[in-house]
């Protein structure tokens, strides 16, 4: 599958994106997470089955899409709605969803709101998002809005730092959570750099810096629940061995909530939490085995 850059108009500006596949099959939009980019799924989609239009997206402030506008706070629901954008500019009654990390519970919430529009779920090594206590809300809500402030009177009239390609790749692999291969970390760049004007061997992150500050929801969760119990469609966890303890810490009370769930599997396979980029063959078949029973080509 060869494939196709395309811009969909936002009311901010534009989100960029790549197709892959024939426009008039059946719809899967691919969504990544925080501060990657669309060619998250460039290694697990060769071996997707050919008979889906696969859309996947560059989130607002990530890759070649526009940042939300400047000098407020990010919030979720933005990008929720930044996805509700794109499924109404294409026009579809129906889609299959894959999303890694916050792109899938950007999923789990889109299901949930709008489940009369997603016909199956896939997220790869998440659950939740996290969600606050009572108790905390106060402080959180005082915190994002300081935090945002400080950043930009941080960022204020200052150039962002540029780098060579082998310092951006290195800067990438070693501020990472996760262990990110040399190749990966290099597909990510493809668009994670942008070239400095004027010096062609210089190159900057393109991702807006708002993104290293929290924006989950400000929910408890039982409030995420109302939202996370009216998903009505069927939902695969693919999660990675190496990142399942935080199922007993911040994200207990989502991964407690949808292992009960009857329209929920949950699958674990060896790895990190970027095992479907380094090592798509660990992933690649319960992807293709749930499309298969869940979003059959009529």
């Amino acid at each position: 599958m060869n494939p196709q850059e395309i811009s969909i108009p936002v009311p901010w500006g534009h989100i960029a994106a790549k197709a892959y596949g024939d426009n008039t099959r059946p719809a899967v939009l691919c969504v990544h997470g925080i501060q990657d980019n669309c060619d998250t799924f460039v290694t697990l989609l060769p071996s997707l089955p050919d008979d889906y239009y696969y859309v996947c997206i560059d989130l607002p402030g990530h890759g070649g899409s526009d940042h939300f506008p400047a000098h407020v706070p990010l919030e979720f629901t933005n990008f929720l709605a930044a996805i509700k954008w794109v499924i109404d500019h294409f026009g579809w009654p129906e889609l299959a969803y894959l999303g890694h990390s916050f792109g899938g519970q950007l999923g789990s919430w889109l299901a949930g709101v709008y489940p009369e529009r997603v016909k199956c779920l896939i997220v790869l090594d998440t659950m939740g998002p996290r969600s606050v206590d009572m108790g905390d809300t106060l402080a959180a809500v005082r915190g994002r809005i300081d935090a945002a402030q400080s950043l930009h009177r941080r960022q204020c009239g200052r150039q962002p730092p540029s780098y060579s390609f082998s310092e951006a790749i290195a800067k990438m692999m070693a501020s990472r959570p996760s262990k990110l291969t040399d190749e990966s970390a290099r597909i990510l760049a493809g668009r994670a750099l942008a070239r400095v004007d004027g010096d062609e061997d210089k190159y900057t992150f393109a991702s807006d810096q708002r993104l290293k500050l929290a924006f989950y929801p400000l929910m408890t969760f039982d409030q995420q629940k109302q939202i996370l119990s009216a998903i009505a469609c069927p939902v695969v966890f693919v999660l990675a061995d190496e990142n399942c303890g935080r199922y007993s810490t911040y994200l207990k009370d989502a991964y407690e909530f949808n292992s009960k769930r009857p329209n929920v599997t949950i699958r674990v396979v060896s790895g990190d939490h970027d095992v479907h980029l380094n090592y798509p063959d660990r992933v690649f078949k319960h992807v293709v085995d749930f499309l298969q029973e869940h979003y059959k080509n009529n």
